[in-house]
């Protein structure tokens, strides 16, 4: 009996420690695999990258259409079906819910710059598009004021959206000390309306949000200045430790770039978008 019940215990403590230590952990890409689905972050507030259709909630753009064919990719690649989830969050959030992993990746009209080079595993590049199809980084100022050159921007009130491409441009192409402020707005309009109201001087932004603000108000206009920039597409992020998932997205962006006529689509948006009565961006 005591030999039986010896055996039991031994058995019961080679179970245990299998169970405790000896199974490995799965790869996030195994478990995209196993679970169906990837999750991808966008901030649905900047037509016709991404924007919300205000009645039925739905979330649509080119990053869209983008992502919906990395899952497609994906599920050719790994011979099961696997389905795109879309986690709308503001735009900061999507670039830390990638850092915490709690996204797999996020599409959200993002350029690669040094910065999210170094905290993130940029993807791509996609939605690429020639330089004169391209729009302007500049300013946007209420009507009389002159800004031609960089110099021009000293002692002025700037509102930038945080973690954007334009704050980039400003802190690489601009005397940040000899600005008054640096105000970090995130809805474009808001600020855009606040340089008509003189609360802030200019908004550092791109000439299709720029162009669109100055139809809307007679106040406003584009100044002169403009930031070097040569467009090259966007990147997608994903976690910096997730180096084979990283591999994986950008395979499927570079061949949805090939397959994906991105001017058209992007035209489509566009005009999805205004026939909502959305803005739209560029």
């Amino acid at each position: 009996m005591k030999k039986l019940l010896a055996l039991v215990l031994a058995m019961v403590m080679a179970m245990s420690m299998v169970a405790c230590g000896g199974a490995e952990e799965k790869t996030t890409i195994e478990q995209i695999k196993e679970q169906g689905f990837i999750t991808m972050a966008t901030s649905p507030d900047f037509a016709p990258s991404e924007f919300k259709d205000p009645i039925s909630g739905e979330i649509m753009g080119t990053d869209i259409i983008y992502g919906e064919y990395v899952a497609k990719y994906l599920s050719d690649k790994l011979g099961t079906p696997i389905e795109l989830k879309i986690k709308e969050m503001d735009f900061s959030a999507c670039q830390a819910a990638v850092s915490t992993n709690s996204v797999n990746f996020s599409l959200s009209g993002y350029a690669e710059t040094e910065e999210r080079a170094q905290n993130y595993n940029c993807v791509g590049p996609y939605a690429t598009i020639s330089s004169d199809e391209d729009t302007y980084h500049g300013a946007l100022v209420k009507k009389g004021l002159v800004i031609e050159k960089a110099e021009d921007f000293a002692g002025l009130k700037v509102g930038v959206q945080p973690a954007s491409l334009q704050y980039n441009l400003l802190q690489d192409q601009l005397d940040v000390d000899s600005l008054a402020e640096v105000m970090f707005i995130d809805n474009l309009s808001m600020a855009a309306q606040m340089v008509a109201e003189g609360k802030i001087d200019c908004l550092i932004t791109d000439s299709g949000v720029g162009d669109l603000q100055v139809k809307n108000n007679d106040k406003l206009e584009m100044a002169g200045f403009k930031f070097e920039y040569f467009a090259e597409g966007n990147c997608g992020l994903v976690n910096l430790d997730e180096v084979e998932l990283a591999q994986l997205i950008e395979e499927a962006l570079l061949a949805a770039d090939k397959d994906i006529d991105y001017v058209q689509i992007r035209q489509d948006m566009r005009d999805k978008a205004a026939s909502m009565g959305l803005e739209v961006n560029d």
